[in-house]
């Protein structure tokens, strides 16, 4: 995991990320302070790039995907931000070498296998939760408990899934297709690893999921957030645009942009936290998240208990006034009491934040973001959550007039023992 930041405002745009990277192996998981987060996406142009999540685009390292990149982009540059992003994901779909059929094979084998797996615990665990004699059953009697509520979470998923947007890359995907690229495949993966469950009903349904999984926006397994930052030659404001990336099928990259900020004269500050953000969050809104949800939650679960009491009280003596009570809209009521306390969120805490942040020159920029990117790392040091941020903080700064500079920066070599590197960064 990791915790990344961009601060915009018209001067310019702070990036800011830690170091940490989780690896996790047979052997459990281990937290590494040594990875690069921020890279410049040229090495003459005011543009970055960011990434968050995975470190890997499926089994290729980011970092190598970006110099190879950012050699090929060598001087050219672009218009526009978005011409950047979209001038990288081209790069990245013509090049077969980060995603060859052997490597997209298992990643999709991958999927089928603990998709299916994680459907059968969840459908055992109901049926533990809903049976209390469970354990006096017959083998055969739980092994048909099992299948029914596997096929109920199946077509669940199903549902749920088919009101996600859909990848416009994957819009045309039609279920014939889809099943002469990996029907074969998936068979045989719940016939050897699920031959208990392999019912054709259930191979049926379970296809169809993994099916509308692929056209969905829905990202399981690895994944990765790319931020694009900076300028392009006619942006006179810094962009960020950040987008999320998974795997390959039917030779298509599953990616999609999940949110583009612009600085102009009706938006002029923007604080962009990425990955672990409840922290920042809890700054910027005056509420920690761990406690805005059981809050609204909590009062809607009051009000609907003082209703019914009100109602039980009233409903023989005063038949009338306890039907008209019964009839009250407890949704909309809750539903008002969070809108007023968004507006107070915004009067309090956001809207002066994002005043502020667009007066900053860039010094100050960069200081807020780092502070940021630590006060996460302080809050997982100081409780019993996973250190999963930590490690030194980089910081950039990225302006119209200066391009990209470094304020703090990790090496993992001492740069006046390489000279060599300095004096050949344009020349490749």
């Amino acid at each position: 995991m990791t915790a990344v930041i961009g601060i915009l405002n018209k001067n310019a745009v702070a990036l800011a990320a830690d170091s940490a990277v989780t690896v996790s192996g047979s052997n459990g998981r281990k937290i590494y302070n040594t990875a690069n987060k921020i890279f410049t996406l040229s090495k003459y142009h005011p543009v970055s790039i960011v990434i968050y999540n995975s470190a890997n685009f499926i089994t290729t390292p980011w970092e190598i995907i970006i110099k190879i990149y950012r050699n090929e982009l060598g001087e050219k540059s672009f218009p526009n931000l978005k011409d950047y992003s979209d001038n990288f994901f081209k790069f990245l779909k013509e090049k077969e070498f980060f995603n060859n059929p052997e490597t997209i094979s298992h990643s999709i084998q991958s999927l089928i296998y603990h998709s299916f797996n994680d459907l059968i615990d969840m459908a055992m665990q109901s049926a533990i939760e809903e049976h209390s004699d469970l354990i006096s059953k017959s083998p055969e009697d739980r092994l048909s408990l099992f299948k029914n509520n596997l096929l109920e979470m199946i077509e669940f998923q199903i549902q749920k899934i088919k009101l996600e947007e859909k990848l416009s890359d994957f819009k045309s995907l039609t279920k014939k297709r889809f099943d002469e690229i990996i029907g074969a495949e998936l068979n045989e993966i719940l016939e050897i690893e699920f031959s208990d469950f392999n019912t054709k009903n259930i191979r049926s349904k379970f296809s169809s999921l993994i099916f509308h999984y692929m056209k969905s926006k829905v990202l399981r397994g690895q994944w990765t957030g790319l931020v694009f930052a900076g300028y392009g030659d006619n942006d006179i404001y810094p962009t960020t645009i950040s987008t999320k990336i998974s795997d390959v099928f039917d030779n298509k990259i599953r990616f999609y942009t999940e949110d583009v900020e612009k600085i102009d004269d009706g938006n002029t500050g923007s604080i962009m936290p990425f990955a672990q953000r409840d922290v920042i969050d809890t700054l910027i809104t005056g509420i920690s998240p761990d406690i805005n949800e059981p809050l609204f939650s909590t009062f809607k679960n009051f009000l609907h208990g003082y209703n019914e009491h009100l109602v039980k009280l009233l409903e023989k003596d005063q038949p009338k006034l306890a039907k008209e009570i019964q009839q009250i809209d407890i949704d909309q009521i809750c539903n008002q009491f969070i809108s007023e306390i968004d507006n107070v969120k915004k009067i309090k805490h956001i809207r002066p934040t994002v005043n502020t942040v667009s007066i900053l020159s860039k010094e100050d920029l960069a200081e807020m973001a780092e502070s940021l990117i630590y006060l996460t790392y302080l809050k997982r040091r100081i409780s019993s959550d996973e250190e999963s941020v930590g490690g030194p903080v980089d910081v950039a700064i990225i302006s119209k007039g200066d391009g990209f500079i470094w304020i703090k920066r990790k090496h993992y070599f001492e740069e006046n023992h390489n000279p060599h590197f300095i004096k050949n960064y344009f020349r490749a």
